[in-house]
């Protein structure tokens, strides 16, 4: 059953969101409001926190509905992969609680493309996430940022991105040229 909630939570995002006629910036906070169902509970009796990473999933679908991409993401094969998620807990969430995920890309850089993702109750901050991804093409080819927004008929330059974000990204490139020369 937990599966389930989830599954009606996504649809009641990303439908709206998908069929809107009125299209969003990039840059702008996306918001979903939910509540804390018995479901999303931990034996401990608070929100487990892997259904934090179900919601900022849910927060990336909005976005991706309400700003056009993933139309035209869809149109040219792409697909958003999440590389790497670092949440930050500050208080519990408990049953029936409600809340509201505010989801917002921060800046891009090369290939890597980078959200926030903030948790809110009562006007207080709950959780954050630090959220890099990046898209793939058919055959795992890559795609830059620039062609991103190029899909999307944007010619903007990315935000100044943060130290956390930077750090992240030099680790994932780290990873990459490692892997990379294993193969060789």
């Amino acid at each position: 059953m937990p599966g389930m909630n989830l599954f009606f939570r996504f649809l009641r995002v990303f439908l709206p969101a998908f069929f809107s006629s009125q299209r969003t910036n990039l840059l702008d906070v996306h918001i979903v409001k939910s509540a804390v169902w018995l479901g999303d509970q931990d034996p401990m009796g608070h929100m487990t926190n892997s259904r934090y990473s179900s919601f900022t999933d849910l927060g990336i679908m909005n976005f991706m509905g309400r700003t056009g991409a993933l139309k035209a993401f869809r149109k040219r094969g792409w697909i958003p992969v999440i590389q790497h998620e670092s949440l930050t807990f500050y208080r519990m969430m408990k049953f029936p609680q409600k809340f509201e995920v505010r989801t917002q890309m921060v800046g891009w850089e090369d290939c890597y493309i980078c959200f926030r993702h903030e948790f809110y109750s009562k006007g207080k901050l709950i959780a954050d996430s630090r959220m890099v991804a990046r898209l793939t093409g058919r055959r795992k080819t890559k795609v830059t940022a620039e062609m991103a927004l190029e899909a999307l008929g944007l010619s903007v330059e990315s935000p100044q991105l943060g130290q956390r974000y930077l750090d992240a990204i030099a680790d994932l490139q780290a990873k990459a040229a490692g892997r990379a020369a294993e193969k060789a």
